[in-house]
């Protein structure tokens, strides 16, 4: 029947992303119900980061634990805006885009307003969507068998806890993936429009106009004129007029701004909100270099050698180390993987990598500058395709990464749920 409705190979493709998915959430959800059964509720910090108990929106333990593997952090940040929009009011909610509340507004509608359920919903939809994409892609670039090796590891990788959360994780990856694979099929007023819609979601999809250009110039694609290139950094394109749909990507941005003035007065709100998250601008090795510097700070001050500033009460020294030490393996790993696979993915793939990974090193937080880096970068497509084509180049190294995933990716989800860490 699956194979009828969709195509043999659009079947199989689904299967396997539902397969991977289905494995990687009963992790997730088994070591959420876990951590509330040890930690329990930890009322003093979810008092304190979600006020509203946008989170436990039934008021009854047994059904708000069945969502909590899935609702924490920045997910109270989308479901009030979903609910209430952008107010003057509260500049801190500017910072995030709008295309996921509003969906997940949409969705709740023939739901009866359940905004929780919509937004898990949609989530969870997009990541199906995404993983499914990226295995039709990989099988019809290699094969099959190291498609589904790319969409277990792109499944199992830590911040994959995201995927299913009311986050803007799986919503944005479907639309990035979509854009570049549009862009690679000679379809560039597909590519302008999703990545518009991309541009809504997140900060980052504005600079998806970069990898659009590189694909434009320099890629092998499987449609469009293709000249003799005598230097490598002469592009292998000529330029035509439908470079101009590459236009349409800044749009969803702009958009964004208008809506901004009209809601709050400030139609650069996006931007001064990263104030209030305690964000400036650096450059890419500066963030890097701030992010060590906040390991080799506080060991020295941990040892008496000189003073950085203090923790914020209740923060342990212990804690605070092994996070910041997580973060930089993260980096370091990302970077290894793209250098890994520079001659093995698109170019336009490489270069969106490399941008997942600067543009977070490039606003980094005062008090945590790599803070939340595995999920701005380690979950986008490149870096996480890298890592699968790695594990799938030798026999045998799934055997041990598979488990190692799964189990960071417990631990991860703990943290998360426990209201510890939002990684």
């Amino acid at each position: 029947m699956l194979e009828e409705a969709l195509g043999a190979e659009w079947a199989l493709a689904l299967r396997e992303a539902v397969r991977a998915f289905l494995l990687s959430r009963a992790v997730v959800w088994i070591a959420g119900l876990l951590a509330l059964a040890v930690f329990g509720w930890v009322e003093s910090r979810g008092g304190r980061l979600d006020p509203l108990w946008a989170c436990r929106p039934s008021g009854v333990g047994g059904v708000d634990a069945l969502i909590a593997p899935g609702c924490r952090w920045d997910s109270t940040w989308y479901l009030e805006i979903a609910q209430g929009g952008y107010s003057p009011t509260d500049p801190s909610r500017s910072a995030f885009f709008p295309l996921y509340p509003l969906l997940v507004s949409v969705v709740s509608a023939p739901l009866g307003g359940a905004l929780v359920p919509a937004g898990l919903l949609l989530s969870w939809t997009a990541a199906i969507g995404f993983l499914a994409l990226l295995h039709r892609v990989i099988a019809h670039a290699r094969d099959a068998a190291t498609a589904s090796t790319v969409v277990r590891v792109a499944a199992y990788v830590p911040p994959a806890i995201f995927l299913s959360a009311i986050y803007t994780e799986a919503l944005f990856l479907l639309l990035s993936l979509g854009v570049l694979v549009a862009a690679r099929r000679d379809r560039w007023m597909l590519a302008g429009v999703l990545g518009m819609a991309a541009a809504s979601c997140r900060s980052i999809g504005v600079l998806l106009v970069l990898p659009l250009l590189v694909e434009y110039l320099w890629g092998r694609r499987s449609g469009g004129e293709t000249r003799l290139v005598a230097r490598p950094w002469h592009p292998r394109h000529p330029i035509r007029r439908d470079v101009l749909w590459i236009g349409l990507v800044p749009l969803g941005f702009v958009a964004y701004g208008a809506w901004l003035g009209i809601a709050t007065g400030d139609p650069l709100g996006a931007v001064a909100a990263q104030g209030d998250w305690e964000r400036h601008f650096l450059t890419p090795v500066g963030g890097l270099a701030a992010g060590v510097w906040a390991i080799v700070g506080r060991l020295g001050d941990y040892a008496g050698a000189w003073t950085v500033a203090p923790l914020v009460e209740g923060q342990s020294t212990g804690l605070t180390l092994t996070r910041d030490t997580i973060l930089l393996l993260c980096v370091l790993a990302a970077t290894s993987a793209l250098w890994w696979a520079r001659r093995r993915v698109p170019v336009s793939w490489l270069a969106w990598g490399a941008i997942s990974l600067a543009y977070p090193l490039s606003v980094p937080s005062v008090q945590q500058p790599l803070m939340s880096l595995p999920r701005f970068s380690l979950a986008c497509f490149p870096i996480v395709v890298a890592i699968g084509l790695w594990a799938h180049a030798r026999r045998g190294r799934m055997r041990w990464l598979a488990p190692t995933l799964l189990t960071l990716q417990a631990a991860w989800a703990i943290s998360f749920v426990s209201w510890t860490w939002a990684p």
